[in-house]
């Protein structure tokens, strides 16, 4: 027999087990955010503006690397992500409508 978990919004959630976070080194002066950018409409300038917002939480200027794929449905290349990672610090990826 199956079992049912039921969840109920009314009560306390269980505390969640802590986890070690992957080591990351610092950011540069001027890190790079890479954006791939998925064909929907608008992505571009959501992400744009996303980075833009972290870059002002960073407190530093950023350059931003924009990968546009065709349309979402298709994936980027493995020879493009590898790039994307070489020359990004950190990469978004995102829709957008």
């Amino acid at each position: 027999m199956a079992e049912i978990t039921v969840l109920r919004p009314d009560t306390t959630a269980p505390p969640v087990a802590a986890v070690a976070l992957a080591p990351r080194e610092a950011l540069p002066a001027r890190p790079v955010i890479g954006l791939v950018v998925n064909g929907k409409p608008l992505a571009a300038e959501l992400l744009t503006v996303l980075a833009e917002e972290l870059a002002k939480r960073l407190g530093r200027e950023v350059d931003i690397e924009l990968l546009a794929k065709p349309s979402a449905a298709y994936p980027i290349l493995d020879d493009e992500a590898t790039q994307l990672a070489a020359r990004s610090h950190l990469v978004i990826a995102g829709l957008g409508d």
